[in-house]
């Protein structure tokens, strides 16, 4: 059976703006929402550094909270995730958190959130970054 030469042409002009318009969406989606997440990735493993030293149990909170916000400075982490971080500490357990929300304007009156939880208990370090270590 022949095929005609029509039904061999392909996208159509129609069909290729299509595609083009769909990767622009996608594309401009994950460059505005990537650097929330790289800051997230950033305050995880400065958290789980933290875990990691062997004088982090017998800190002071002002202690810990210089040592993540110098930490913070050198990774270039600001705004929310530096505003978040609380450190509280009783009897002997030190409870980081940094608990944040961003939100993006994607298109017109389209917002995304974005939720982080983040918690260090230096009573279980192997739990870090996780809500569930609340």
């Amino acid at each position: 059976m022949m095929v005609t030469l029509k039904r061999q042409q392909g996208l159509s002009s129609i069909g290729w703006l299509f595609v083009i318009a769909v990767f622009g969406v996608v594309f401009t989606i994950a460059a505005k929402l990537t650097p929330f997440y790289l800051d997230n990735r950033f305050v995880v493993s400065t958290l789980k550094g933290l875990a990691e030293d062997s004088a982090f149990p017998t800190m002071t909170p002002n202690q810990v909270r210089s040592k993540l916000n110098k930490t913070f400075t050198i990774n270039s982490v600001r705004g929310k995730p530096t505003d978040a971080l609380k450190v509280t500490k009783k009897k002997n357990v030190i409870l980081v958190t940094v608990n944040y929300e961003e939100r993006v304007d994607i298109l017109f009156n389209v917002d995304v959130v974005l939720t982080f939880t983040n918690v260090l208990d230096s009573t279980r370090p192997e739990e870090c970054c996780s809500p569930a270590a609340e």
